[in-house]
């Protein structure tokens, strides 16, 4: 009975009301909208990490990882891993697992007989990279071949950067120099396939890419630094990390098995900040809508002091005036959060279909789409946050009605 009674009090000021459930209405949007950016920013960021090349895990020596667990740490080592191809055959051979891939990270000097240029090189399996979706990114020529190529055959991918700072194209042949790990120089020719970029700047001024097989003739060795692991499931990756290393933990290598999160700890602060910017920008909306729904509330509570003072006069607790009052305001609640929620959802679907560019973040080389991603969790989650809002925004007006003497509010004017 308080609760429709409630329902019907708020229809007795109809501007008052609709300017409480415009409040609420976009207060609502706000954090639906927020929360959309920032979730499709943390499923992005996380997808390029993965199909950037870091996959799902790693499994490496352990001897390489116990001092750095980012590959971009331990780029200068020389490759360590044993019975690679064995271990790659019992890893793919898993439920979870689409594909592994070998990889080889090495340093050295990439030159053309005119122009010459420091480099961070990548050899990988481009078969399995394939398999494991991490496609090339490539601006001209083509990809590395799939098969094998043999000795005088190399093929290569200059990043963007390196591409221009050696004024390469693609059939040129460089010459790229490297340390082999018994600290000896090596050289290996090898022809341009393609230009190809990693999304950053920085990076796509010094890297190379080419084949596990031209990797190993040019060190000298026949082992690689690490496997790289792709699973269907983005979801399995903290059981599928438990399983590989108690199956690994008899080899007699000691090997290291580490997901993503690990080797990419800037995804963590990236998180942090977005997760603190979300964080802020809710503080806003609950100080406005406490500060503007209390405002609104206690206008309506001295409009009706003698109301309130004739139903304690008759017999009314004050636990029940105080119920209405808080009816009222959950009921503001209700439809509040019901027509911020479709108005949001209406919002993030015509932003998506606008397909709105962006300025390229700071160190990056492509714009991004602006794209807001929002899963029933998040919806739920802000309705519920801004249903605890406006009933804390209750709380001030009720303490006042409760202080009332009956006889004060029978004279009150």
């Amino acid at each position: 009975m308080l609760a429709l009674i409630a329902l019907r009090n708020l229809f007795r000021n109809k501007r008052r009301t609709l300017l409480s459930l415009v409040i609420v209405s976009v207060g609502v949007v706000g954090l639906l909208l927020t929360a959309g950016f920032v979730r499709n920013s943390f499923d992005g960021l996380r997808d390029a990490v993965i199909q950037g090349g870091l996959g799902h895990l790693e499994v490496a020596p352990a001897s390489d990882t116990a001092a750095a667990a980012s590959p971009a740490d331990r780029s200068g080592s020389p490759p360590t891993l044993r019975e690679w191809r064995a271990l790659r055959a019992t890893i793919e051979g898993r439920p979870r697992v689409r594909a592994a891939g070998a990889v080889i990270q090495f340093t050295g000097v990439a030159t053309n007989g005119e122009h010459s240029a420091a480099l961070i090189g990548l050899a990988v399996e481009p078969d399995r990279e394939r398999r494991m979706g991490m496609a090339t990114r490539l601006r001209s020529g083509a990809d590395l071949p799939e098969k094998e190529t043999p000795a005088g055959e190399e093929r290569v991918l200059l990043g963007v950067g390196l591409a221009r700072a050696l004024a390469a194209a693609q059939g040129d042949t460089i010459a790229v120099m490297a340390a082999t790990p018994d600290g000896s120089l090596n050289a290996v020719d090898m022809t341009v396939a393609g230009v190809f970029t990693t999304g950053f700047q920085e990076l796509d001024s010094r890297i190379l890419k080419t084949q596990v097989a031209t990797g190993q003739r040019l060190l000298g060795t026949d082992l690689v630094n690490s496997l790289i692991v792709c699973l269907a499931d983005t979801s399995a990756t903290m059981t599928e990390e438990t399983d590989l290393r108690r199956a690994f933990a008899g080899n007699a290598q000691p090997l290291s098995v580490l997901d993503w999160e690990t080797r990419a700890p800037f995804y963590r602060q990236v998180r942090a900040l977005y997760s603190g910017i979300f964080a802020f920008l809710g503080t806003i909306v609950m100080v406005l809508v406490v500060l503007s729904i209390s405002n609104t509330m206690l206008m309506s509570v001295l409009e009706r002091v003698r109301e309130f003072g004739t139903l304690l006069a008759i017999g009314t607790s004050r636990a029940q005036v105080a119920l209405l009052l808080m009816f009222e305001a959950l009921w503001l609640a209700l439809f509040g959060v019901i027509a911020g929620s479709a108005l949001g959802l209406a919002l993030v679907e015509v932003i998506n279909l606008l397909k709105i560019d962006m300025p390229p973040p700071p160190g990056a080389a492509d714009p991004i789409q602006l794209t807001l991603t929002v899963v029933p969790t998040d919806v739920l989650a802000i309705c519920a946050f801004m249903t605890v809002i406006l009933a804390g925004a209750a709380v001030p007006p009720i303490w006042r009605v409760l202080r009332l003497r009956i006889v004060d509010a029978l004279g009150h004017v």
